[in-house]
């Protein structure tokens, strides 16, 4: 909603825009003045809207967000950094995705510029119940093994 100095000038009542005519138009002058500004003022509540993303904030505004967000650079140890806001971009995409294999793997191939695969063993696993405990065991029924003939 940009409002410039005809528009404002069009909202004054009308007995205010006659007088101004006779005077030689000081009241549009001032309302002209306060239009510039608006703009201005417009102008900058759109680059703090667009400085609170990592996509479309201002070059210095990317240090910031990455302190707010904890990062810590890869300077020096990955050829593959090229800028503070890409990896500023990619902290926060693995932040978002919290230690999902695909999130490693990507995570780990960013790093060493290594091909990497996750795998999930934990479906894999097998545990074995405690069984010097006091008192009578509760045996897990999914665990136990018949032995008897």
């Amino acid at each position: 909603m940009s409002l410039d100095a005809d528009s404002l000038y069009r909202l004054l009542p009308a007995v205010y825009r006659i007088r101004d005519d006779a005077q030689g138009r000081p009241l549009r002058a001032l309302v002209g003045a306060f239009a510039r500004e608006l703009q201005a003022l417009e102008e900058n509540l759109e680059q703090l809207y667009d400085d609170q993303f990592i996509e479309t904030c201002a070059e210095w505004v990317a240090p910031y967000i990455g302190e707010l967000i904890g990062y810590r650079s890869l300077h020096g140890a990955s050829p593959a950094v090229s800028s503070p806001r890409a990896e500023v971009a990619n902290t926060i995409a693995y932040r978002r995705r919290k230690g999902t294999a695909l999130m490693l793997e990507e995570l780990a191939r960013n790093v060493t510029d290594w091909p990497a695969r996750a795998v999930e063993y934990f479906e894999q696993l097998a545990t074995t119940q405690y069984m010097n405990q006091k008192g009578e065991p509760v045996l897990n029924e999914r665990a136990l093994i018949i032995v008897r003939g």
